[in-house]
């Protein structure tokens, strides 16, 4: 059988990727965990708005749904417009990918028992398998790219690589109801209906080129980005721009169809703007924008938040074979010429993709965004693979290597989605990682550390006690509440009402023995609250005569358990360097309307 390697590559893993999402399915789950979640939920509105509610202006069906299947993401699905109406904050471009396997589920659901609600468990099974339907069929198209270029061995390693050895099998197992998944796949399309193109230039392979550009740009508005791979395939040299040049003239009615097709589908989403905003462009990001001067691209690359090649380092070989795969550029025929289309997107799309201000794009495995651009980054890895395949001091090294980016990126895909991997999927710091590094059981008190990067572990000696409060003596400054207490009868209360504690501030002589100071308090709440950017802070601060020189920071309710008292305790080692004559102490709900009881605290100096 020829290309039989390439072809168990394939069978392998899209076998292995349906696996994971029977191993584990969302499409019952309820909350952030659900299928029909967080930004998918704002792609997916339309539809049942639309077709369901009849209800694309008001939206006024959100709040049974939310009480019934206790949904995240509907409240963001939408803003206010000055004309009174709920404009969607998300294009319609997915709502269309997803509009067959909901037209499936509706049907299904209106003649039988479930919900034809749009939300009920038959939508999301019905959407997550169709999406899993685009993943076979990105991957069948990647496959045909690669063994176009490569022999079986490589297409076949290159395949398997990508498709388990990056973020990408998140966005295929568990997040697979994201756009990433099927603008994979639309660029793949794209890619392959390119090259067919320039080889015999046609009025079907024209539609489907200008289908998939405009499918990718009402998805995600960047994506208008894909446009260059048409434009700059196989465009190398002078003489080859002004062979294209003349290529085009003379099959302008072709291209002037892509373009007409490109419009078309643009033109959905300007139309239903105009209908419902009033306006023609509605920027319905609002206060969501880039910054052009390069400001996150380092963190983009290498933040332990979410550096591309912290979580996907595998990636970084594909970066390295740019140089293989212009050697290879320059011994091949005209036709399959392509270094300099895929490189020149590479650098477009990620200067465009880590300019955005929200650069770690929420919540998620890594860097998402990215992955779209996996089908063309595949070509400069499997250059690199060729090359070291020739040697075996190469072969042996190199491979070691990659078969360790791949194992880790499975086992952190699974810290990711078991609640015994601990994994931060948006807040992840330098100290968090490496202490769930390699970790098959999680402790919740390792949470501290996403917000600090200090934490005293050893025995604690000649421990002084510098203040402590059991807030039995009432005072007007501060809020107490008798409902819940650690001990006899008030605590300090805060609430959406009451979001500040006093300021708790007192004399501090460092000395010999003084290389940390601890703080230590008992906190409840009956409710938890999930929103980082609202949990409730607990503060400490070194200063030298009310100037701070040092503090530290945890947000409390990454460590509470509801309706229990629980001591949490926050560390700060003493900078030698600076003079400390005073520490200060502080609780704050940061805007957060979940009520949390604080009591019994105390603050202790000790050495090492």
């Amino acid at each position: 059988m020829k290309y039989k390697k390439s072809l168990l590559a394939y069978f392998f893993s899209c076998a292995f990727i349906f696996s994971l999402v029977v191993l584990f399915p969302s499409w019952n789950n309820k909350g952030g965990g659900a299928t029909l979640s967080w930004d998918v939920m704002g792609y997916y509105t339309y539809l049942p708005a639309g077709i369901i509610y009849q209800d694309l202006a008001q939206l006024k069906f959100r709040n049974n749904i939310k009480e019934k299947y206790n949904s995240t993401g509907l409240d963001m699905a939408a803003y206010p417009s000055n004309n009174g109406n709920q404009i969607m904050k998300y294009p319609m471009g997915m709502a269309l990918a997803y509009s067959p396997w909901f037209l499936m589920a509706h049907t299904i659901a209106t003649f039988s028992n479930y919900p034809a609600d749009g939300y009920s468990s038959l939508y999301q099974f019905f959407l997550e398998f169709g999406c899993l339907a685009y993943t076979f069929l990105g991957l069948w198209y990647f496959r045909k790219i690669l063994i176009r270029y490569f022999d079986d061995d490589i297409s076949a390693l290159t395949l398997i690589l990508i498709a388990l050895g990056t973020n990408y099998l998140n966005y295929t197992a568990f997040d697979m109801a994201m756009p990433h998944n099927f603008l994979f796949t639309l660029y793949a399309l794209l890619t392959w209906y390119t090259i067919q193109w320039y080889e015999k230039p046609n009025y079907k392979d024209s539609i489907i080129i200008g289908v998939c550009i405009g499918w990718s740009s009402l998805a995600r508005p960047t994506e208008i980005i894909s446009i260059l791979i048409p434009i700059l395939w196989g465009l190398y040299n002078i003489k080859s721009v002004r062979d294209r040049f003349f290529l085009w003239k003379t099959h302008f009615g072709k291209l002037f169809l892509t373009g007409c097709i490109i419009a078309a589908i643009g033109l959905l989403q300007i139309i239903y703007w105009k209908i419902f905003s009033g306006n023609l462009l509605e920027y319905s990001y609002q206060d969501q924008g880039f910054s052009w001067d390069g400001t996150h691209i380092k963190d983009c690359f290498f933040s332990y938040r979410k550096g591309w090649f912290i979580y996907t380092p595998l990636m970084a070989f594909s970066l390295f074979g740019f140089y293989f795969l212009w050697k290879k550029n320059n011994i091949i025929k005209f036709s399959e010429k392509h270094f300099w289309a895929v490189f020149t997107f590479f650098l477009i799309n990620t200067y465009i993709i880590f300019s955005w201000d929200i650069w770690w794009y929420g919540g998620g495995f890594g860097q998402r965004a990215m992955i779209p651009s996996y089908l063309l980054l595949g070509l400069p890895l499997a250059a690199f693979l060729e090359v070291i395949k020739k040697y075996l001091f190469t072969t042996i090294g190199f491979g070691v290597i990659l078969l360790g980016c791949l194992t880790l990126n499975l086992f952190q895909t699974w810290q990711a989605h078991t609640p015994y991997g601990g994994f931060e999927t948006e807040n992840m710091t330098k100290a968090y990682y490496w202490k769930i590094f390699g970790k098959t059981n999680f402790n919740p008190e390792w949470k501290i550390l996403l917000d600090t990067d200090e934490e005293y572990l050893d025995e604690i000696k000649n421990a002084v006690t510098l203040y402590s409060n059991d807030f039995e003596q009432k005072s007007d400054s501060i809020s107490f509440n008798s409902k819940y207490t650690a001990s006899d009868s008030t605590a300090i209360y805060l609430s959406q009402d009451v979001q500040f504690s006093p300021v708790f501030s007192f004399p501090f002589t460092v000395n010999k023995n003084s290389d940390w100071v601890r703080a230590t308090a008992k906190f409840y709440c009956e409710s938890k609250e999930w929103n980082y950017w609202q949990m409730n802070q607990f503060i400490i601060s070194l200063e030298e005569n009310d100037i701070v020189k040092k503090h530290k920071m945890i947000r409390v309710h990454r460590l509470l358990e509801e309706n229990d008292w629980q001591q949490i305790w926050l560390d700060i080692k003493i900078p030698k360097e600076e003079k400390i004559n005073n520490i200060k102490i502080k609780f704050w709900n940061a805007g957060g309307a979940k009520e949390i009881w604080i009591d019994d605290l105390k603050v202790e100096s000790f050495s090492e």
